[in-house]
């Protein structure tokens, strides 16, 4: 230590982290003329560190003279070794693990790089929530109070020498940051690997210089080189990770699936991780990035700049709003793994298949909150589901990387519930994710409230139109077409027209020929049509209540971005919607994890990318529909689908400046309900390039639907 000028011994005593003695006390004596002194010892009843398990300690190091204290310092520590085992995968304390995380550079939009520890905190925290166990320090150290908070809460990290692309740094200053870098940050059990520089921004020369700082040795890696046998190369399409996963080379991108915009990160990266799950060269991956990064410009109306498109990368905003890919990578990194694939039913009986994909971790050391669950009416005023009955299990006991079942008791009341929801807890008490899973189909939830009765519609024909009066409604359909061209309530028009369009992504004839038969029966009114270029079926019903419902059938035998009908509502008079699907956030074909069926509600609001962080979004596409209720300027608009398998559409959104491979592909009309809809690719990656999900659907054979409009509040 700098300014002791007499000590003669040095002695260290190993503290728990409540201050209790490990082992005993172990000294050397010292030479005025040392500069460094070794002391070793050994230590039996040691808890080892991991990222599931933090396990910290203090060491002690006193310098005396004698019997007086010269100097004390306290370093924190973690037992933990590390190794490198070629061909079988990256071991820590002698069991396989696999790094989950992401690249994370220090920024906030006030302060540039210069973080608080709050900030440090809320960082950690973020990615715990997201269920990484890793994080890459892209492009240079963090605070070092970063790393006592990965230490802490159990976070691998790769911790990185500043540099990117060429020229890398001279060998000179190189081996100073170096020794700087290694000194400062050595006794962190959390540093599993060392970087030298990044792309190409590595000096050869200087390699061998962090093992002489290092007791532990850490392997050395150049992030995006195949080095040492670790091959870390960046943005990877997933035929090439299938080809490296047969090199023999473990494999651990350290940049993967870059997020511009709303691209990348969470699409495509199931496939990806299904590719990798398991094998023995899956060293793990690091997503490009953590959030997007802007600085508040005081020059120009304090907007958030970003550089355009050069810096929106993050599965966060930049003041850390969660994107949707949050919740994506939360779900499919998630230790307790469910595949979201799974259905289930009114014949559900509480066994649930569950993968353990902790590294260490039994799953009976965590537990099981479930409840089911009854939804609310689309005209209820709440928008949460009710809960009837909930319980609260222990995990089963199912050995790390292993399959088993969860298996619940269920009450009575499961007959009568809607939907099961299931929160998996870790042995912390953080949520670890929420699965939620419908009990009954569409159909028979739209039973509940769609009204078949009331006096008879009144049918009068003109030469273009057809009018059918029911209830307060009055719907005019267009006779060349079969399509529906207004709503007129109490004299009020409702511009919900235009529809149901076919819609795909090819150029289609407007069709302008039809046939139309109109059939009175059961107090009802059926108006079909006939003779359509692209409907198989196509008819509508008006029931006396005021309801009225399309039934309608297409074939087509073709790749498709996108494929279903549309309708037309100007988008300046929507002002909300409350749904049952999943959500709250939109999806994308390569992108439906993270996303979970129950009621939400969403504010209307539309906006470049990268011009507002207002998450979730409105605009976009939605999973698993069952119905929306759509509050505008002319009052509520209640749609209902009795399908399982559709999507919802609302709007468009623009695409941020230069989107390169992000450029979202939307359909013709206002409001969709599709059985197809687009991906969405990378920065570097088109969207077909990441895994099955990730390319077109392939139309092949007949899709219908069976949809339900009510122009009110559907009491």
């Amino acid at each position: 230590y700098s300014g002791i000028k007499k000590a003669n011994k040095i002695e260290v005593r190993l503290l728990n982290e409540s201050g209790r003695a490990l082992g005993k006390p172990f000294s050397r004596k010292i030479d005025k003329n040392e500069k460094f002194a070794a002391l070793r010892t050994k230590v039996s009843e040691q808890k080892n560190w991991t990222a599931e398990s933090p396990e910290l300690y203090y060491a002690k190091v006193t310098l005396t003279d004698g019997k007086k204290t010269v100097h004390t310092v306290r370093e924190r520590f973690g037992f933990r070794t590390i190794e490198v085992r070629d061909g079988q995968g990256i071991f820590l304390n002698g069991q396989r693990i696999t790094l989950k995380g992401c690249d994370r550079h220090s920024f906030r939009p006030e302060s540039g790089r210069a973080l608080s520890i709050n900030d440090c905190y809320e960082d950690v925290m973020l990615l715990k929530e997201m269920n990484m166990n890793a994080v890459r320090m892209s492009h240079y150290p963090p605070d070092s109070y970063f790393l006592d908070l990965c230490d802490e809460y159990g976070i691998y990290v790769l911790d990185e020498l500043a540099g990117w692309q060429k020229p890398p740094y001279d060998t000179p200053t190189g081996r100073r940051l170096i020794k700087e870098m290694v000194e400062r940050d050595v006794n962190h059990p959390a540093i599993l690997f060392w970087d030298n520089g990044n792309e190409g921004g590595w000096n050869r020369e200087n390699d061998g210089e962090f093992a002489k700082y290092d007791p532990q040795k850490r392997r050395v890696l150049h992030p995006w080189e195949l080095h040492g046998d670790i091959d870390t190369d960046h943005y990877e399409s997933y035929q090439s990770v299938v080809n490296k996963m047969k090199s023999g080379n473990i494999f651990m991108p350290t940049e993967h699936l870059h997020g511009l915009y709303d691209g990348g990160l969470g699409a495509g990266l199931d496939d990806f991780w299904k590719l990798m799950w398991g094998k023995p060269l899956n060293g793990g991956m690091f997503l490009w990035v953590f959030a997007d990064e802007g600085v508040i410009r005081t020059d120009k109306n304090f907007i958030i700049d970003t550089d355009g498109n050069h810096a929106p990368d993050g599965i966060l905003g930049p003041h850390h709003e969660k994107e949707a890919s949050f919740y994506t990578i939360k779900e499919i990194w998630s230790p307790v793994y469910i595949e979201s694939g799974l259905k289930l039913s009114e014949d559900f009986n509480g066994e649930i298949p569950v993968e353990n994909r902790y590294d260490f971790t039994n799953l009976n050391q965590c537990t099981f909150k479930w409840k089911l669950i009854k939804y609310p009416f689309p005209s209820q005023v709440q928008q949460k589901s009710r809960e009837l009955v909930c319980g609260l299990i222990k995990g089963p006991d199912i050995a790390p990387r292993t399959r088993g079942y969860l298996k619940i008791d269920l009450p009575p009341q499961k007959s009568s519930a809607d939907g099961f929801v299931l929160t998996a807890v870790d042995k912390n008490g953080r949520e670890i994710y929420t699965w939620k899973w419908k009990l009954k189909s569409n159909a028979q939830i739209n039973k509940s409230f769609v009204k078949f009765g009331g006096d008879k519609p009144r049918v009068s024909r003109e030469k273009s139109l057809i009018r059918i009066k029911s209830a307060e409604f009055e719907f005019i359909f267009d006779r060349k077409n079969g399509r529906l061209k207004n709503v007129i309530q109490g004299g009020h028009n409702i511009p919900f027209n235009k529809g149901p369009q076919f819609t795909v992504d090819k150029t289609l004839k407007e069709v302008d020929k039809v046939k139309t038969d109109i059939r009175k029966e059961n107090g009802r009114v059926l108006l079909t049509v006939k003779n359509h270029p692209y409907f198989d079926k196509l008819q509508w019903t008006v029931y006396g209540s005021g309801w009225l419902k399309l039934d309608y059938a297409y074939s087509y035998h073709d790749s498709v971005k996108y494929m279903g009908v549309s309708f037309d509502y100007p988008e300046e008079r929507m002002l909300a919607m409350k749904w049952l699907g999943k959500g709250p956030y939109r999806v994308w074909k390569n992108r439906i994890k993270g996303q979970t069926v129950d009621v939400y509600e969403n504010r209307y609001k539309n906006f470049k990318g990268n011009t507002d962080w207002d998450y979730p979004e409105f605009a976009g596409y939605y999973a698993d529909f069952n119905w929306a209720v759509f509050n505008t300027v002319d009052g509520i608009i209640t749609v209902a689908a009795d399908n399982d398998d559709l999507f919802m559409r609302v709007y468009s959104q623009e695409d941020g400046d230069e989107p390169r491979r992000t450029k979202m592909s939307w359909p013709a009309g206002d409001i969709s309900f599709l059985h197809a809809i687009p991906p969405i690719g990378t920065k570097f990656q088109q969207a077909w390039k990441l895994g099955p999900q990730s390319k077109a659907f392939q139309a092949d054979g007949e899709y219908n639907g069976v949809l339900y409009f009510y122009f009110g509040k559907a009491e």
